[in-house]
């Protein structure tokens, strides 16, 4: 079925040709000696049509129409809207204005190769299983790669989106996707699967797009506890207390599934060994000889973890006792030893027989965090911080409180300008002295713990700008004055909501769910603006191109338990990259193989406007997208706002509180969802 397109005139457009038409009026009529108050009475009649016309809504610019309402949407790499129907996926090009291609279940259907009455859903007969696939995410892109993936007509499919094409289809191979992972040097992808009996490891080429292998690992009826917890996503498979995942060495493939450590030959598929016991997370050695396990060691009065190193080749233990602590907060590869830090205290232990490098421990209650900061470490204890070189000895005399409880979260931790350490917590802001472990300024800046706090950098002074409780401070680490407030911002409508912080040569925009706001360096308001919540359910919040990389930052940071992070360096403590290359990378672009049979997608030309889009994304911070209520009655309005000076350049009528719609942040333009049309809202 075509889609209808219905395109219609700007707003100058339709203005342009009214005033040119009443002006020559008063011109004429002027001519004519009309007298004046005729003369006045026209013009006083032009400027209202005028302002009638630039107050009017906005229409959408571009409308498709589709057959079924549609659920979702989401934008590609190249800009392009993918749709997704209850039947039928589809991308649109707002560039020509036309639907690319689209993919309906009947297309599936009819390239099955198996009976199409047995439908791969029928065969999963645990209800456990068919909960797994009953919910989650319908629609999404792989993270660095051109693929979509969807569930339509209860099959899992991945597309390439450049072209519509069909890459992998669940039906024509009688298994659902539990997990799966790009490989991308290898043009394939990797599937955990489930078939109704078996949980299978199935390596799938893409260039011939056939499995290569299937190695069952688990039956469905031994993985009940399991699936009875697994998370909403059909794509990924997960407890609270294990984190199953998927490693792809250079000769072997090791995965984990209900706790279980498996290890695959890459070639054939073949298992070469299962661990006997259950594991909370793994994670390879740099060398790829080593495998570095945490385990549950919790008995009838208490939960511990116990962290040890297994061969690869064969899975049995190298250590002869397991480190025993509540929680591992930290691990850094060093190729012949690895540093682990845990609940009280952190050192290097050889990977050969588990011996400590230091004599001594570097000590401290409940330690969270280990920041590496050229040959020295950074950690946080509890509510305290405090540095230790590459020995393990003490390079400050005393540790430093950087928080009143220890569950504070730590936004900011880090080495700055002149020598500096700058913390940034719930509770307090400072800095100190990184040679002698003084503070700058003896008392700390206090925070209102149960306010939003935000923060960005002026690359130009190395500042940082602070924004807690309606206040904004300035620590800058090129001076020994005390941070005071710049502004005090006393009419801000609802502090709770605000989340956006952004950097400009004039000051900074701040950006909430009904607030706007624009304030100098000098703490002048540049400008206001508030907006009215609109009535009915929840609101959608503030589109993420409204919020700045540091807020995702700071709320990553460390509480007890909840994280472990693992790093890797070389024999000189340099840090090593590690994981695969991001397709649209550099290195991804060198490596990509993924141009033969299986999808031609790969090419400079593809490649440079992939990578030109994506910088853009990372620099377009210039507009602010707020959910209001349209004071003058009628639907909601989103209103686009231009931070730089707090003007509003377009609102949008919608028809709910909770819209659906995309924002390219490369041509901003607005794609939003009504029922069965797709209206398209150009940069205006």
């Amino acid at each position: 079925m075509i889609k209808q397109y219905t395109t219609t005139m700007s707003r100058e457009e339709l203005i342009y040709p009214l005033s040119r038409i009443n002006l020559l009026t008063i011109k004429i009529l002027l001519k004519m000696k009309i007298t004046k108050l005729l003369a006045t009475f026209i013009t006083l009649s032009l400027f209202l049509t005028l302002s009638i016309s630039g107050n009017a809504q906005r229409k959408a610019d571009v409308v498709v129409q589709y057959e079924q309402n549609i659920e979702n949407i989401l934008l590609s790499p190249l800009g392009h809207v993918i749709v997704k129907e209850k039947d039928k996926i589809s991308c649109y090009n707002p560039e020509t204005n036309q639907t690319e291609w689209e993919v309906g279940k009947k297309e599936l259907a009819a390239t099955s190769v198996i009976n199409q009455a047995e439908n791969t859903l029928q065969a999963l007969s645990s209800p456990d299983l068919l909960a797994l696939f009953e919910s989650g995410e319908s629609i999404e892109l792989i993270p660095g790669s051109p693929f979509v993936r969807v569930v339509l007509d209860n099959n899992d499919v991945i597309i390439n989106s450049t072209d519509g094409k069909v890459v992998f289809n669940s039906a024509t191979v009688g298994y659902r996707i539990v997990r799966s992972e790009l490989i991308l040097d290898e043009s394939a992808f990797l599937f955990i699967a489930a078939d109704g009996k078996m949980f299978n490891a199935v390596w799938y080429d893409l260039t011939e797009g056939r499995n290569k292998w299937m190695s069952p690992l688990a039956t469905v009826e031994t993985m009940g506890t399991l699936l009875k917890s697994a998370l909403s996503s059909a794509f990924s498979l997960k407890d609270n207390s294990t984190e199953d995942k998927l490693e792809v060495g250079k000769e072997a493939i090791y995965t984990s599934i209900g706790g279980y450590l498996y290890r695959l030959n890459k070639t054939n598929g073949e298992l070469d060994w299962k661990s006997d016991f259950k594991i909370n997370k793994f994670f390879l050695s740099q060398s790829e000889k080593d495998i570095i396990i945490i385990k549950n060691s919790a008995s009838m009065l208490s939960s511990k973890q116990a962290l040890n190193i297994l061969n690869a080749d064969n899975g049995t233990a190298i250590w002869k006792n397991d480190i025993s602590t509540k929680y591992v907060s930290y691990l850094e590869d060093w190729s012949d030893r690895i540093l682990v830090a845990h609940s009280s205290g952190f050192n290097f232990f050889n990977y050969s027989d588990g011996g400590k490098v230091w004599k001594k421990d570097a000590q401290g209650n409940n330690i969270k965090r280990v920041i590496a900061i050229d040959n020295d470490y950074l950690y946080i204890t509890g509510k305290e911080m405090n540095l230790i070189d590459r020995d393990g000895k003490n390079k400050w005399k005393k540790t430093i409180e950087i928080s009143d409880k220890d569950d504070d979260v730590v936004y900011f931790l880090d080495k700055v300008e002149n020598n500096r350490v700058f913390y940034l917590t719930d509770s307090y802001g400072n800095m100190v002295d990184y040679l002698s472990g003084k503070k700058i300024w003896k008392k700390n800046i206090e925070f209102s713990r149960d306010k939003p706090l935000l923060y960005a950098q002026d690359e130009n002074t190395g500042a940082f700008l602070v924004y807690n409780d309606k206040k904004i401070y300035r620590f800058n680490p090129n001076t020994t004055d005390k941070p005071e407030p710049v502004a005090k911002l006393k009419a801000i409508k609802e502090d709770k909501t605000m989340a956006g912080i952004e950097l400009f040569d004039w000051g900074i925009c701040l950006t909430g769910q009904s607030d706007v706001i624009g304030v100098t360096f000098n703490g002048e308001t540049r400008y206001h603006n508030t907006y009215k919540e609109p009535g009915g359910g929840k609101r959608k919040a503030l589109n993420a191109l409204g919020k700045v990389a540091s807020i995702s930052a700071g709320t990553a940071a460390a509480v007890a338990g909840t994280e472990v992070v693992f790093s890797s360096r070389n024999e000189r403590g340099e840090q090593v990259e590690t994981g695969r290359a991001n397709l649209f990378g550099e290195k991804g672009q060198k490596q990509a193989q993924l141009a033969g049979q299986s999808a031609d997608i790969i090419n400079s030309t593809l490649l440079s406007r992939v990578s030109n889009r994506f910088n853009a994304l990372k620099q377009n911070s210039n507009y602010a997208f707020v959910l209001a209520k349209n004071e003058k009655g009628g639907n909601p309005l989103l209103i686009k706002v231009k931070k730089e000076d707090g003007s509003e350049v377009d609102k949008i009528e919608i028809d709910n509180n909770n819209p659906v719609y995309e924002v390219d942040g490369v041509t901003d333009n607005v794609f939003y969802v009504l029922k069965n049309e797709l209206r398209v809202f150009s940069k205006n």
